[in-house]
């Protein structure tokens, strides 16, 4: 129990440690962004590397499993640089994708524990449920509906979509997160460990907080490529 609260202790101090530093680097961009981004990426790429190498001895394996591993998240941290960077709107971009997954996790939590019912995939995350996938497609697709239709971003005031495509996107984000959420464990599952890495206190590794993210992302960017006029 002591462990167990202690823990819970520590994720939280984190969290507030880190949420207000990632927005505040967010809001400021340039090259506190791209340092950010690049330590994320290093971090990420070392984790996927050592569960690579956890998962089995074969070294052909190893090789495919590695490249795939590369290409996935640096085409991915690629894809963040250029939404902060380059796309106008840049900070509200970003920040609509944070809030689009945050509210899948946190809504995809609040029904499994309350509702709760039959388990998604008990031999890959017992912790998952068919109430909380819902909650999961749910949380995005309102938020995400929030964000294009009611804080719309000034490059897109003229070029607003369809409210039914953007629960549709949301949803879909959703959809592709818990698939990100379920690879992840796999590989953890596969490897024999709990968390993909100790560097964020309470949390475990880059890759066990942004494992959605990196699945998100392109149908997050395929979706502003549809609205957006200068995507």
């Amino acid at each position: 129990m002591k462990r167990a609260l202690s823990s819970l202790s520590l994720r939280i101090i984190s969290s507030i440690i880190l949420i207000p530093m990632v927005i505040g680097i967010m809001i400021w961009g340039g090259w506190g962004y791209g340092i950010l981004l690049a330590a994320c990426i290093g971090a990420a790429v070392s984790e996927w590397i050592n569960l690579t190498l956890k998962i089995t001895p074969n070294l052909f394996k190893r090789i495919i499993i590695g490249l795939i591993g590369l290409i996935y998240l640096e085409f991915s941290f690629v894809e963040m640089a250029y939404l902060r960077l380059w796309l106008p709107d840049g900070f509200e971009w970003i920040l609509f994708l944070f809030l689009t997954i945050w509210s899948s996790d946190t809504l995809a939590f609040i029904m499994g524990k309350n509702i709760g019912g039959r388990k998604m995939t008990p031999t890959i995350s017992p912790n998952k449920t068919w109430s909380g996938y819902v909650g999961a497609l749910l949380g995005p697709a309102f938020t995400l509906s929030i964000c294009i239709h009611i804080l719309t971003p000034t490059s897109l005031i003229e070029n607003t979509p369809s409210l039914i495509s953007t629960i549709i996107a949301g949803a879909l984000m959703g959809m592709v997160g818990q698939s990100g959420d379920l690879l992840i464990s796999l590989m953890k599952r596969k490897a024999g460990v709990k968390d993909t890495g100790h560097l964020i206190p309470g949390h475990g590794g880059i890759l066990d907080r942004i494992d959605a993210l990196l699945l998100v992302i392109p149908v997050y960017c395929a979706y502003l490529v549809y609205i957006h006029p200068d995507f």
